[in-house]
């Protein structure tokens, strides 16, 4: 099942993508896993660690587990280009990213931009998230509060934030400004990736 939202802002939501107990495994099996700061991409050509634009960890997967998310996410590819309207590539590598208690990623877009200097970013079209755990109001086992995914468009000024639910993935353009708003308690669990554009295909009739 798919959720579409009318809003400023092209959002692609399903649901359950991973269940449950899936999510709580890859949980378990990343907290063993090696981790290193994640990455920053801007106008310089090499990646570089800026905790004060990305301030998270990521996890480094075994190989298998790499190959089974991805192998679940291609699977979506179809449902993501009848809702955006395009044909799409190939998936790229997943992140699997951890979050902890003031790690932030300020606003910024992932590729099709022009403003990022890296090969993939003329490429990617589609930007995906995938969260693990779940969001909460208030402290409880297992979730996280805070760390917001927040989309926003500087020409009119909207925002949308989405409150993470463990196994929905969330789907948008590249070009799409987006941020995660800092941790204030637990571990935020997400598997973030992108897909390559394709040729264009008719948009879909809502």
């Amino acid at each position: 099942m798919t959720s579409r939202h009318p809003s400023d802002f092209d959002l692609l939501e399903i649901p359950e993508l991973f269940a449950s107990a899936s999510c709580r495994d890859l949980i378990a099996e990343l907290r063993h896993s090696p981790a290193t700061p994640a990455l920053t991409y801007g106008q310089s050509q090499t990646p570089l660690v800026a905790a004060t634009i990305r301030n998270v960890t990521r996890l480094l997967a075994a190989a298998e587990t790499i190959r089974s998310v991805q192998s679940r996410l291609i699977k979506a590819k179809a449902q993501l280009e009848q809702h955006f309207g395009i044909g799409l590539g190939d998936c790229e590598e997943p992140q699997f990213l951890c979050y902890r208690t003031g790690d932030f990623f300020v606003a910024h877009q992932d590729g099709n931009t022009g403003l990022v200097r890296m090969e993939s970013d003329r490429l990617r079209r589609i930007s995906i998230s995938l969260f693990l755990n779940a969001q909460s109001g208030e402290p409880a086992e297992g979730s996280f509060c805070g760390g917001s995914l927040v989309f926003s468009d500087w020409r009119s000024g909207a925002t949308r934030e989405l409150k993470a639910v463990a196994g929905t993935l969330v789907a948008f353009r590249s070009e799409l400004t987006h941020e995660v708003t800092p941790v204030t308690y637990g571990e935020r669990y997400s598997i973030v990736t992108w897909f390559a554009g394709g040729t264009e295909s008719s948009p879909v009739a809502s």
